[in-house]
């Protein structure tokens, strides 16, 4: 697989997962991300860092936070 420099997914460490306490990722929905369920529609996905927490997958973002996320 080839290498993207692109930073178009990054922890901020400042949002949070409200159900178990753990990071959100924030991601651009670019390139094959897109793929991910319907990313497509999205502009933003957030989803937890944490792999057994019930919001790792995470939804699509235009503005407002997701009801399980909490920032800091």
């Amino acid at each position: 697989m080839e290498y993207k420099d692109r930073n178009t997914a990054s922890i901020s460490g400042k949002i949070f997962c409200k159900d178990c306490g753990w990071p959100v990722i924030h991601a651009c929905c670019n390139d094959e991300f897109r793929n991910f369920k319907d990313a497509y529609q999205w502009d933003w996905w957030y989803y937890c860092s944490n792999k057994g927490c019930q919001n790792h997958d995470g939804e699509g973002v235009f503005q407002n936070d997701p009801d399980w996320v909490e920032s800091k």
